[in-house]
């Protein structure tokens, strides 16, 4: 099994009640007369934190067969403290063997929903990771429904030229699907 087919497999595992926001709206507002949002919440960190979970149990019980050569996964490490870059960056996800030069992926959550320019600020992030720290993979996931996905893929422009795996979840089918490794 190859990184991709890792992630997607942990994006699907997903326990949609950890990524889900309480749908009650708070009933003293006297701007809202429903006691119920008509429309589900979902925000990347609750599932950024979620999929974290999913990939260490599919790791640590040997659900995949792959080899990561020892490498570990870590949620927002800032490389400022090892002087790697001036402002700091902090991706969501590294896949890497500390206190040495393997550096096996680096992976950041967007909502398709999100400002273009975060998105664009990701895909600069990945690349600046992949250039100076040498990581194999760089995986951007982007979260969205069916309808705010098809709108991000046909402006698919925005990832040409970037050398990147590009991950969609949906949340209508909770599935996840690789729409094409872009390549400079």
């Amino acid at each position: 099994m190859n990184i991709e087919e890792v992630l997607k497999k942990a994006l699907e595992n997903m326990d949609e009640k950890y990524c889900q926001l309480s749908q009650l709206v708070n009933r003293k507002s006297s701007c809202i007369e429903k006691n119920k949002l008509q429309e589900k919440k979902i925000q990347e960190r609750p599932v950024a934190y979620e999929f974290y979970h999913q990939f260490r149990r599919l790791i640590e019980d040997e659900e995949v067969e792959v080899n990561f050569d020892g490498s570990i996964i870590q949620a927002e490490v800032n490389k400022k403290y090892q002087h790697y870059f001036r402002n700091g960056k902090i991706p969501d996800f590294i896949i890497h063997t500390p206190d040495t030069d393997v550096n096996f992926a680096v992976i950041e959550f967007k909502l398709a929903s999100s400002n273009i320019t975060k998105i664009k600020d990701d895909l600069k992030k990945l690349s600046k990771f992949k250039r100076k720290l040498n990581y194999e993979n760089t995986v951007e996931v982007i979260i969205g429904d069916t309808e705010q996905l098809n709108k991000l893929d046909e402006n698919n422009d925005l990832f040409i030229g970037k050398e990147l795996t590009l991950i969609f979840f949906n949340t209508d089918s909770w599935k996840a699907y690789q729409v094409t490794t872009k390549v400079a």
